[in-house]
């Protein structure tokens, strides 16, 4: 394995040794530790499928599960397994930044059907439906996916596919990116649970991408999450269709030198903050099977300059 310029001798052996706690290839099989048979939905989700999708109370677990299932035979990933996309993340972040979204949103012109909002890696849409139901307008909001089954079973989880005036685009890759209509247009920038799936130069591209899309002035925001590591370490990750890959899990030292490197690639200035808490179920002890060290990192950055 490679060692980094700005890396200690030490780190990089962290990073020789995080390889050996590579979760095991993905697969549809229900017998995996991250795969659970049953929920309880959580009120503010329950909440959001009564009120906005019309789902009588009595039927919630009953859709809910049925849809993760359907999702899971395709995309068997943790966030499915433990149902935690029913965690609506995004408004259950740290101090106000879901408040100064919501304010961002609704100042703007209900009738400009100009998104200002992109969710990248939106899963099957929670966030977005939450934004709508406290108030967001719905053009103002938009969402990308490289799977089309999770945009499909999103449509499916809130029924909303004839109402919902929001986009929700796939495929994210290729020449004819339907990303390049919001060319310097947005606002805001949700880099969703996808960050820890690249290597650091794929890293830093997501990054550029997503400054491209914002409008060029400060003030404008990248926010996200991803798996971290207390540590801050390159891994090898078995990939889902075999083989392996290189993906960066940072702590927030790691990340904000991967700011830096973002900087200094695009003439810009970035405002950081960062953290590492117990989310994706680590304080709950539901990941026995990742790396210990793993924890979920929060991050919210503002450009200054």
């Amino acid at each position: 394995m490679s060692q980094r310029p700005d890396q200690s001798a030490s780190d990089a052996a962290q990073q020789q040794q995080s390889s050996s706690f590579a979760p095991p290839a993905a697969s549809a099989a229900r017998t995996h530790l991250w795969f659970e048979e049953t929920t309880v939905v959580p009120q503010a989700f329950r909440t959001l499928l009564v009120e906005y999708s019309h789902i009588l109370p009595e039927e919630v677990e009953e859709h809910v599960i049925r849809v993760r299932n359907r999702a899971w035979a395709v995309h068997p990933y943790p966030c499915l397994g433990q149902f935690r996309f029913l965690e609506l993340n995004l408004s259950q972040r740290p101090g106000d930044l879901y408040a100064r979204l919501l304010s961002i949103l609704t100042a703007t012109d209900k009738n400009s059907g100009t998104p200002l909002f992109l969710d990248v890696g939106a899963c099957l849409g929670q966030d977005i439906r939450k934004l709508i139901y406290d108030g967001a307008p719905p053009a103002t909001v938009a969402g990308a996916e490289l799977s089309g089954t999770f945009i499909e079973l999103g449509y499916e989880l809130f029924r909303d596919s004839y109402s919902s005036q929001a986009d929700i685009l796939a495929p994210l890759g290729g020449e004819a990116s339907p990303l390049a209509q919001f060319q310097a247009r947005l606002e805001v920038v949700q880099l969703g649970m996808i960050l820890h799936l690249f290597s650091w130069e794929e890293q830093v591209t997501a990054f550029k991408n997503a400054i491209s899309l914002l409008k060029d002035k400060n003030g404008v925001l990248i926010i996200g999450q991803a798996t971290g590591n207390v540590d801050g370490v390159e891994t090898r990750t078995l990939a889902p269709r075999g083989g392996d890959r290189t993906t960066w899990k940072h702590n927030v030292q790691s990340f904000q030198r991967l700011v830096k490197d973002v900087e200094s690639r695009t003439g810009t200035r970035w405002e950081v903050k960062a953290e590492l808490d117990e989310g994706l179920s680590v304080n709950d002890g539901k990941r026995s099977w990742d790396d210990p060290r793993t924890r979920r990192l929060l991050f919210e950055i503002v450009r200054v300059e």
